[in-house]
This record gives structure tokens, sequence and C-alpha cells, in this order.
């Protein structure tokens, strides 16, 4: 029994995006931070609402990368300002 194989030469390769993109710059990051606020202002979610889970989620990802206790204590602070404001919305 004989096979015929035929390699194609025009087959796509497959690239890991990693090695395609190169580190995103500063204003990527903001651009795509603000596409994601816009878009959950979109579906309905208020923009105050997302600012302030946005800035719990990055305080909670600084004190896990430096282990830095005090961070809670701000975040607590910070969220206490503004949580009765997004409440009477």
């Amino acid at each position: 029994m004989f096979l015929n194989i035929v390699l194609r030469c025009d087959m796509p390769k497959i690239v890991e995006i990693k090695d395609k993109m190169g580190k995103p710059t500063l204003q990527e990051v903001i651009s795509r931070l603000d596409a994601m606020f816009e878009n959950m202002v979109y579906r309905g979610e208020d923009k105050l609402n997302i600012i302030l889970a946005s800035i719990s989620f990055c305080l909670s990802q600084l004190s896990l990368e430096f282990g830095d206790k005090e961070v809670a204590k701000l975040v607590d602070e910070l969220l206490a300002q503004y949580i009765d404001k997004s409440a009477n919305k």
C-alpha cells in the first residue's frame, strides 16, 4: 500500500501571539482600559462603579505584588469616600 503525501508550501505558519506583538506601550494600556470602560457604560453599568471596581482591583494587585499590608487599608479608605455616592445614583 502506497500513500501519496503532498506538502503544501502555502500553508499558514503558526506563530505565537507573544512573538508577533511587542511590549505594550502605556498609551495602548490606557486606550484598552478606556475602551473597556466605555463598553461597560454602554452595557448599562454606572461609570463610577466601574472606576471603583478597577481601583480596588489594581490596588489589590499591588498588594499581592509587593506583599504590602497597608494597601488593604488604603483600599478601604478610598472606597469608603465614594461608596455612598455610587449608591445614591
